[in-house]
Parts: C-alpha cells; sequence; structure tokens
C-alpha cells in the first residue's frame, strides 16, 4: 500500500524552559508499581551532554495496573522516539515509529515533563494489535506527559524514563543505542569513510540472542553480508533500499554483547522503494 502523510491534531501546552521535574516516589503515581521500573532520581541531562538520543518504549502500564502488548513490526522494529536536540533539550524534532507507521512533530520541555507538537505520520495498514498500540500513543501523546521516573545509565542498563499520560498511564522508555547513546560520540576526523548499500529488510540473525539485522553489501553487484549493530542515525524505513556514506571507526573496550566496529550515518546518497 502507497503511503500519505497525515497530520494529526494536537493539544499545545505552555511552553515552559524548567528542567524535567521528577517526583519522589513512582508509588505516588499508580497503585500497582512494578519493582523493575526506575525510581525517581537525577535529571537526565546530568548524565549525558545535548545532542541526538534514542528511545525505545519497553512498558505500557495502564491507569488499571494491567499491561498493555507492545508488539513489533513485521521485521523487529519496536516503537522509536529519536529526539534530534537530547531527551532533555528545552525544545526540537522528535521522529521514528509508533507502532505502525513512521512519523515526526516536535517537542518541547513543560514545567513538569514534556510535550509533542504537530505530529505527522505515514498512513499504512498493519495488523490490529499494531494499530490499536498506534492510535492510544497518538492519542496520548496529544496532551503533555509528566515525567514521574528517571534513571541514569548504570553498567549495561541504559538510561531510562517514566512518563505519565493524561489518563494516568505510565510509559516507560529505555536509551537504546543508536544516536547520540551515550559513550558512542567520536571525533569527527576519526574513523574511515566508505559507501555501503543497505537492503530493504532486516532478517533474522543471531547475536547475544535472537535479533534482527541489516544485509548490506559494498557495492551493487556484491554478495550481502549482515551487520549486526546499529547505524547511527539512520531512520531506517522497511521496504526501502539505501546507498549511505558512513564513517567507519573502532570502539575501545566494547562491552562483550556489542561490536568493536560502529557505523555512523554521514549521508542518504539515494533511497529506492523495493518493488
Amino acid at each position: 500500500m502507497h503511503s500519505r502523510t497525515r497530520l494529526f491534531p494536537f493539544a499545545l501546552a505552555a511552553r515552559g524552559a524548567a528542567a524535567l521535574m521528577v517526583v519522589s516516589a513512582l508509588s505516588a503515581c499508580t497503585t500497582a508499581p512494578a519493582p523493575d521500573l526506575p525510581s525517581a532520581g537525577a535529571t537526565l541531562n546530568q548524565t549525558q551532554p545535548s545532542g541526538p538520543s534514542r528511545w525505545e518504549l519497553v512498558r505500557w502500564q495502564q491507569a488499571d495496573g494491567t499491561l498493555r502488548d507492545i508488539p513489533h513490526g513485521d521485521n523487529g522494529q519496536p516503537v522509536i522516539f529519536e529526539f534530534n536536540g537530547g531527551i532533555d533539550a528545552a525544545q526540537g524534532t522528535v521522529s521514528g515509529t509508533s507502532g505502525c507507521n513512521r512519523f515526526t512533530g516536535g517537542y518541547g520541555k513543560t514545567d513538569t515533563g514534556i510535550r509533542f507538537d504537530r505530529i505527522a505520520g505515514t498512513r499504512m495498514a498493519c495488523p490490529l494489535p499494531r494499530m490499536e498500540l498506534e492510535s492510544a500513543l497518538l492519542k496520548a501523546m496529544q496532551s503533555p506527559f509528566v515525567t514521574v521516573g528517571t534513571q541514569p545509565s548504570a553498567g549495561s542498563t541504559g538510561r531510562q524514563i517514566i512518563w505519565k499520560t493524561a489518563d494516568a498511564d505510565l510509559l516507560q522508555f529505555v536509551e537504546r543505542e543508536g544516536v547520540g547513546q551515550r559513550g558512542a560520540r567520536v571525533e569527527a576526523a576519526s574513523g574511515v569513510e566508505k559507501i555501503v548499500y543497505i537492503d530493504s529488510q532486516r532478517v533474522e540473525c543471531s547475536g547475544a540472542g535472537k535479533m534482527t539485522c541489516y544485509r548490506w553489501r559494498e557495492s551493487p553487484d556484491a554478495p550481502w553480508q549482515l551487520w549486526y549493530g546499529p547505524i547511527e542515525g539512520l531512520d531506517f524505513e522497511p521496504g526501502v533500499a539505501y546507498k549511505l556514506r558512513v564513517r567507519e571507526y573502532q570502539v575501545p573496550n566494547p562491552p562483550a554483547d556489542a561490536s568493536s566496529i560502529r557505523w555512523q550515518l554521514l549521508n542518504v546518497e539515494s533511497r529506492t522503494r523495493a518493488k
């Protein structure tokens, strides 16, 4: 099905420049908190400077304490929010996947959390569970979120944040590898530039566990290879093949389950929708 852009009506909150405010205990927001949820703590900008960051929705607890399923896409795509100026920026643009479709819009701080403005997205049909999740998420984004818990990164655990929606649901996001992840920055002059061709679909592969990988090659007639890591800065759209200019660089002392080589997107040279 061909995609076209739609605009979702948006309620705008008053613009605020104050830092995100967290409450003293998550239990004040719900009668059935899970023990593994992060508690209120330091504001996130104490652990990472400004810059792009990528966050995944990992848990959705409804107001009555029940959990909503968060289905992934056909190629394992999670629900992702990418903040161009970082999650602690006063304002910026946000894009990502909302369960079925890709979206883009604006975001900004409020006195108690975050708001989203002028969200627009593609309009493609997906299986019902993904469509239902997307509808609920886009509806929730029409009102500001209140920050009720944060957790700076610790060891291999990424930074986490919990937002409370206007309907009193709790949305838990975890920072993921990719654009702007803490520790992923490199100097502009380091690494080697190269052209890579990325297939239009990701495939199942085995790494530290079951996962999906990019298929890539160095020229249009070369054999496909698997790329197990992220491509930092790429907003991958399934069904679209890419020719990319990337910077390949070595990561000193990588975690045991991570690659010692990273790719950082420099430019999308071309996009070709698969037939």
